[in-house]
């Protein structure tokens, strides 16, 4: 099969998924700062998860892209790939 070399998503959630992805990103680093430095717990990073609704808004992200990956490659490629990802585990 032959991939294409693009998918597409519309400019405005395109602009919605990198105001999610900045916000995480730096959010998760200065977290991540603060309780390296010894100042703040870990509870800091659960609450901010759970405030600012990260899950479901990484799985909106999820869908965005999964929707985008799928019209151009196909939803069994798409599953494949979702299968091959890292999943945390109590192990």
């Amino acid at each position: 099969m032959v991939e294409p070399e693009q998918v597409t998503i519309t400019l405005a959630d395109a602009i919605s998924a990198f105001r999610d992805l900045n916000e995480f990103v730096v959010s998760l680093d200065r977290i991540g700062s603060r309780i390296g430095g010894g100042n703040n717990s870990p509870d800091i990073l659960y609450g901010y998860i759970v405030s600012h609704d990260v899950g479901p808004r990484l799985a909106r992200l999820r869908r965005m892209l999964g929707d985008a990956l799928e019209s151009a490659i196909g939803e069994d490629e798409v599953d494949r790939i979702g299968e091959s990802s890292y999943f945390y585990t109590d192990d």
